[in-house]
């Protein structure tokens, strides 16, 4: 009854991370846009997602124009390399058990973004009280 009281209390939505303060995820779990050199028609896309216990045990799954290129955990980014131009960037949780959720793509979320060469964007993964992931432009 006292974690109830507290949780009403306290809210449940994820709270923000800065990027300078988060955790990287590690390499094995970045699985496209690894920066690689300073390719002169890329931007860089720095992902961070929010820390806070909703949906904190799932990975968010993140990806650019359709492609997973990341498996992110709460507290931790991502920096990215990614071409120019207008992108469809997209997060949903991922994995197995509870955070399979049975139907993924309800859960999905999508925004656009441009990269812009030489570039960089921040934009921050969180999820509110009500357990809907956004994904909003950051400057931290």
């Amino acid at each position: 009854m006292l974690f109830f009281a507290i949780a009403t209390l306290s809210g449940c939505s994820t709270k923000p991370v800065a990027s300078v303060a988060s955790q990287p995820v590690p390499a094995d779990r970045i699985f496209a846009y690894q920066p690689a050199g300073n390719d002169p028609m890329t931007g860089t896309l720095i992902v961070a997602r929010d820390a806070g216990a909703m949906m904190g045990a799932c990975p968010f799954a993140f990806s650019v124009d359709g492609k997973v290129t990341a498996h992110i955990r709460r507290g931790e980014s991502a920096t990215l390399a990614i071409p120019a131009g207008n992108r469809i960037i997209s997060a949903e949780p991922t994995g197995k058990g509870v955070c399979s959720w049975g139907n993924e793509d309800k859960q999905r979320r999508e925004t656009s973004v441009t990269i812009e060469t030489g570039v960089q964007t921040k934009v921050r993964v969180g999820v509110t009280n009500d357990g809907i992931i956004q994904i909003t432009p950051t400057a931290f």
